[in-house]
């Protein structure tokens, strides 16, 4: 399969750069679609996540599927399902709890499970991960099927969810007979949903109280333009199958995450991994919904203006988080099954397609060098006096770490300065202070499927006795 998803990348990649794309998934201009994936999440250093996602159809509900991932290797780390009615909006803030972040949410629409007040999961995450690994992170919000009411067509079956889901008096019922069925099994929705529809939008705020700063990420929305079949996965840890439920198996109808191949990792897969961005979405297999993602997302550069001078407190982060990295890798069993009898655990060995050049030991990729400009068009010519420090003697080398790379630019060191990004977070020192900068995500196999935002920070001192921080979002151009 990794010799296939190789030369689809290629191919993808050589299709982008053409600039002709048959790919039946594209990026919703309007920001609503079947699927949304927000780039970035935080609780570090005081920070708050603020999640909102909206059901912009005012006809059709929706089942959602909603995945947390890790910064570094975007493993799993809190997933869980929303069923939106109508015009519904669900909200929830993401905190930090000890070491690790919880999410909150008082909002009435219907969850599985029942509640999802709770801490987040380092169970797929090394022990060496564990402290840090879900603090950071980004966000897959995807449509597995609409839910139709009978008065618009909908079947028995789809009606009753319709019922069971869609708010009366502020209040959706929730009905556990139908969410959840009265059996050992859980309840197998695919009858009561219909193929997904778009309709979805969202975004996320990243508070911060004692800095008083605040920046909002729009998601990047993906809509399919073909029909699409019902995707509906429980939200279940079944470990045996029956006759009636049969387990979901690895294959090209269900992920390219090959840490679920028996063959190359030693994950379980259950039916809550299910579906994930590889899920074929309307193609044929995962190799296609790679190649139609690949195609989409990838960039060879983006373009932002920064800001750090000293005299106004500056800050800039360029947040790049690549959404698909995780199904480009190979992977290998890490502890025996006899020491991990769940087999929740793996680790990166290697990569293909965009991500073949993929340094499994430093998790990163290597980039071309960022192209730099102050405000008055002066550009840097010698590249050595651009570093990735601390660095005195220059660098040659410029690299992304992890699934969300943080480049943070004259910072110096992590954490970084606008968002205190910490796990994936690395210095650009530039020679000016102010400007405007080009910056490559391009590696050595081609340009990378990126999405994301710039940051940006600076300090007032003649408001109030102390002052006041001021916090941004810039769009990424390419």
């Amino acid at each position: 399969m990794k010799k296939k998803l190789l030369a689809v990348g290629v191919a993808a990649t050589l299709g982008a750069l053409s600039g002709v794309s048959n790919a039946a998934i594209t990026v919703a201009q309007n920001g609503v679609g079947h699927i949304n994936i927000l780039p970035y999440y935080s609780v570090q250093s005081g920070n708050t996540t603020l999640i909102s996602i909206a059901n912009t159809d005012e006809v059709n509900g929706k089942a959602v599927k909603v995945r947390f991932r890790g910064a570094q290797f975007s493993d799993d780390v809190f997933d869980f399902q929303v069923f939106l009615s109508p015009a519904d909006v669900w909200t929830a803030a993401v905190t930090l709890d000890g070491t690790v972040a919880r999410l909150a949410t008082s909002d009435k629409s219907c969850t599985l499970p029942t509640s999802v007040n709770q801490q987040f999961v380092t169970a797929r995450l090394l022990d060496a991960n564990k402290a840090q690994g879900t603090r950071e992170g980004y966000v897959e919000i995807i449509n597995m099927g609409d839910i139709v009411s009978t008065a618009n067509g909908g079947s028995a079956a789809q009606g009753a969810l319709f019922t069971a889901t869609k708010h009366v008096n502020g209040v959706a019922p929730c009905t556990s007979s139908v969410l959840v069925g009265t059996g050992v099994e859980p309840n197998d929705l695919t009858a009561s949903l219909s193929a997904p529809t778009s309709g979805l939008t969202s975004f996320a705020t990243i508070i911060n109280v004692a800095s008083s700063k605040a920046f909002t990420i729009p998601g990047t929305a993906l809509v399919q333009s073909s029909a699409v079949p019902v995707r509906y996965a429980r939200q279940a840890n079944l470990t045996t199958g029956t006759a009636s439920f049969p387990l979901i198996a690895f294959d090209a109808a269900t992920t390219a995450d090959s840490v679920f191949n028996t063959a190359t990792g030693n994950v379980r897969m259950y039916e809550f991994d299910l579906p994930d961005l590889s899920t074929p979405y309307g193609t044929a297999n995962v190799t296609a919904q790679l190649a139609e993602l690949q195609g989409i997302l990838a960039k060879g550069s983006v373009v932002t203006e920064y800001a750090t001078a000293d005299n106004i407190l500056a800050a800039t982060d360029v947040v790049l988080s690549q959404p698909t990295r995780r199904y480009y890798y190979t992977w290998t069993d890490t502890p025996a099954a006899g020491t991990d009898p769940l087999r929740t655990l793996a680790t990166v060995a290697g990569a293909t397609g965009p991500y073949a050049s993929l340094a499994a030991a430093t998790n990163s990729v290597v980039v071309g060098a960022p192209t730099v400009y102050d405000r008055e068009e002066r550009t840097v010519v010698d590249q050595s006096s651009i570093v990735i420090s601390p660095n005195p003697q220059g660098s040659a080398t410029w690299t992304l770490i992890g699934e969300v790379s943080v480049v943070s630019i004259n910072n110096g060191s992590a954490p970084s300065g606008a968002l205190k990004a910490n796990i994936t977070a690395q210095d650009y020192t530039f020679a000016y202070d102010d400007g405007l900068v080009r910056l490559s995500t391009t590696s050595a196999n081609g340009p990378l499927p990126v999405i994301g935002f710039t940051a940006v920070n600076v300090f007032n001192s003649s408001v109030g006795a102390s002052g006041t921080n001021y916090g941004q979002v810039l769009p990424l151009k390419w």
